[in-house]
């Protein structure tokens, strides 16, 4: 009878430690495991300064653009985004080319060097700044590559993507023929 209490307590013992252990194991991956980023958007608030070098070499501030509309366009140089610049370009920038109070600056999510941007940009026939190492910037936009974010004249966001651009195309053509009717 000891034989058989004993076995039963080793055994018990026996799982319980390994059930201490995998619970360990879950809590410690858990710990360690990276937040999913959050592209909500961050619409209705002030938006967040940046400077940033454009692929002309200067250095461009979003507080440059004071009393103006400003389509930021968080873009990488792949395929996918090279495939909605058309559109970019005969929704967002030629209706608009002759108006003071717009710009649109294409923002390099991917962090590019100078030179592969620039070719980007050549290649997909941009005719809007295209801004360097904006990653960061995407992250204190809560965005992410291939987004489009509105800012008013006031500064504040008023449209946050949350969805490839190509998708939110038309929804951002109304909101700006809403902003510049004022």
């Amino acid at each position: 009878m000891k034989q058989v209490h004993a076995i039963i307590n080793c055994g018990f013992s026996t799982i319980l430690i390994k059930s201490i252990f995998f619970l360990f194991v879950v809590f410690a991956f858990n710990a360690c495991q990276i937040e999913d980023d959050d592209f909500s958007g961050i619409t209705g608030s002030k938006a967040p300064g940046f400077v940033l070098t454009s692929t002309d070499g200067n250095q461009v501030s979003l507080f440059n653009y004071n009393n103006k509309v400003v389509v930021l366009f968080f873009l990488g140089t792949d395929s996918s985004c090279e495939a909605v610049v058309s559109d970019i370009e005969n929704v967002l920038v030629t209706p608009f080319v002759n108006r003071t109070n717009y710009i649109i600056l294409g923002l390099d999510y991917f962090n590019g060097d100078m030179l592969s941007v620039k070719a980007f940009k050549t290649a997909a026939g941009l005719s809007f700044p295209l801004l360097l190492n904006a990653g960061n910037v995407a992250t204190n936009y809560k965005t992410t590559y291939n987004r489009i974010v509105i800012i008013d004249q006031d500064q504040n966001i008023v449209f946050s993507g949350s969805q490839c651009a190509s998708e939110d195309i038309n929804t951002v053509k109304q909101k700006l023929d809403l902003l510049l009717a004022k």
